[in-house]
């Protein structure tokens, strides 16, 4: 196996190991509420402790990354993730469950900022957008790994076994990875923080278009299944819905990436407005698709799906691409710290406007924000064509 597909497959393997926890928790959302005594509040609050503490790390991680390169934060975020998961499995209380799942995610923050920051590095940029692609496609499927495995673990040893099943997990992928990850780039920027990025109207605006596609994401993602049982779903034909939601999401960022890659790298603005116009036109239309029944439904809900999940791999290849190789690992994580940070809180937000106005509101919100983005996207597209890299980015 060549060395470019091996850390391929490795990143792949080792974001899926995290994203068992990050994104699997729910699977045992009732054994941790029964366990522990929480409501629903409670249990959602647990839950984000994962991703909060990721989103807490992740510019902290992409500048050490930079700085001393993806190895050894590979090890170190490695270690730091499977104490933090492994130790909740021993506490005996919800606050510091919750407090040891928070330290799991800051360690966990060096997997994607390394896994990215590597595959910028290590591809060519006529392969770059695909190879990113397939390292998203980690993050449902390791949600979908641990929606199988984490019951069983329960079944088998209560929470504990669970939590240490998934600690083993992130400490073994993390370390397997790290054998292969590159070092720094020979161009070290360390001393350059975040400033020089901010100061780019390219990374931005970058940030800005984020900012609008994730509303439209965490506003699908937290109320889709509500929003077509009151257009008149069963539930039943709601949770297939759900299901080929999460399924197309996963395969369009393959896709996506793929056409990002087209013209040698040049294709990558041009994508990102697709697939907000692709979102924006779903939006609209699936109001009316819902209505008429399942059978229209559901091929609606794959357009969405496409439009609304797409755009991750390809904003965070932007962003390295803008940054340069001695940066990227902070740009990737500055794109990741906007994309979890505000789609964590997307769904409150968005509750409150669903309450005043109905579940019509999701729709509404999805199509808004996401004609935006493409807004924001042509903005990036006049001034200054990006180009497909800096020309340094092709080697580690």
């Amino acid at each position: 196996m060549s060395r470019q597909r091996t850390i391929l497959v490795l990143a792949i393997a080792a974001q899926a190991a995290f994203s068992m926890i990050s994104f699997g928790l729910p699977a045992i959302g009732s054994d941790i509420r029964s366990e522990f005594g929480l409501g629903p509040a409670g249990f959602g609050a647990v839950y984000a402790a994962v991703g909060l503490g990721s989103a807490a790390a992740l510019v902290p991680a992409g500048m050490l990354v930079d700085r001393f390169g993806a190895r050894r934060i590979l090890i170190a975020g490695g270690i730091v993730s499977a104490t933090g998961t492994g130790l909740a499995g021993f506490a005996q209380d919800a606050l510091p469950f919750g407090f040891a799942l928070f330290v799991g995610g800051v360690g966990g923050s060096a997997v994607p900022v390394a896994g990215m920051t590597s595959l910028l590095r290590e591809f060519p940029p006529q392969k770059r957008g695909i190879a990113l692609g397939w390292r998203q496609l980690a993050v449902p499927l390791g949600g979908t790994i641990g929606s199988i495995l984490l019951p069983a673990l329960v079944a088998l040893g209560g929470i504990r076994l669970a939590m240490l099943g998934a600690a083993a997990a992130a400490l073994v992928t993390a370390l397997w990875f790290a054998t292969v990850a590159g070092d720094a780039a020979p161009e070290t920027a360390a001393g350059r923080g975040l400033g020089g990025l901010l100061g780019e109207p390219q990374m931005r605006l970058l940030l800005l278009l984020g900012l609008f596609y994730v509303s439209a994401l965490g506003t699908v993602l937290a109320y889709y299944i509500p929003a077509a049982r009151h257009a008149g779903l069963t539930t039943a034909e709601a949770a297939i819905g759900f299901t080929v939601l999460n399924v197309t999401a996963a395969l369009s960022r393959i896709v996506w990436g793929r056409r990002a890659d087209r013209g040698a790298g040049t294709r990558r603005l041009q994508t990102l407005r697709d697939t907000g116009l692709l979102a924006t036109a779903a939006g609209i239309a699936i109001p009316a698709m819902l209505a008429w029944g399942a059978w229209a439904a559901l091929p609606a809900t794959i357009v969405l799906a496409f439009g609304v999940f797409g755009f991750n791999g390809v904003l965070y290849l932007v962003a390295g691409e803008i940054a340069g190789p001695e940066r990227a690992g902070r740009a990737v994580g500055l794109a990741s710290t906007v994309v979890f940070g505000w789609g964590s809180l997307v769904a409150p937000v968005a509750g409150l406007v669903i309450e005043s106005t109905g579940y019509e509101a999701v729709w509404a919100i999805s199509a808004v924000t996401t004609a935006l983005g493409v807004v924001v996207a042509l903005a990036m597209m006049q001034p200054t064509r990006l180009q497909p890299c800096r020309e340094s980015t092709t080697s580690a």
